[in-house]
C-alpha cells in the first residue's frame, strides 16, 4: 500500500512514517506543505493520505476534498490539534474516513484506517 502523509510537524511525520513502514510495511512518502502534497500526488498513485488540516500553504480539509473528487476510493484521514466538532462534521460531508485528534495513538490511527489490531 502507498502512503502519502502530508504533515508539517516533523517529529509526527517521521512518527507516522516509522509506523507505516516498519509496523505495516507501506510505502510512504512525505509533504511538508499543501504544495509539496499535491506534487507528490501527481507523481504517483496513493492508496491512503494522511493529511493535518492546518498546512503552511493552505488548508488540508480542502486538499483532501479535491484528492477525493479526483480518485473516490482513496482511503483519506484528516489529522487536527483542534476539538470541533464542525470540522469532523464538514470532514465526514466531503467523505474523509478518519478524523483524528492530536495527540493521537496508534490504535486510533489504525482504526481510521479501517485496520483494527486483534
Amino acid at each position: 500500500m502507498k502512503i502519502l502523509i502530508v504533515e508539517q510537524e516533523k517529529t509526527l511525520q517521521q512518527s507516522l512514517c516509522y509506523f507505516m513502514q516498519n509496523q505495516k510495511n507501506f510505502e510512504v512518502a512525505l509533504a511538508h506543505s499543501q504544495k509539496e502534497g499535491l506534487s507528490l500526488w501527481q507523481s504517483a498513485p496513493f492508496d491512503m493520505v494522511l493529511c493535518a488540516d492546518r498546512l503552511p500553504d493552505g488548508n488540508g480539509l480542502t486538499m483532501l476534498k479535491t484528492l477525493i473528487q479526483q480518485r473516490p476510493a482513496i482511503v483519506s484521514i484528516l489529522m487536527t490539534a483542534r476539538h470541533d466538532e464542525l470540522l469532523r462534521e464538514e470532514a465526514i460531508n466531503l467523505g474523509i474516513q478518519g478524523y483524528l485528534e492530536k495527540p493521537f495513538d496508534l490504535q486510533q490511527l489504525e482504526e481510521a484506517m479501517g485496520k483494527k489490531s486483534p
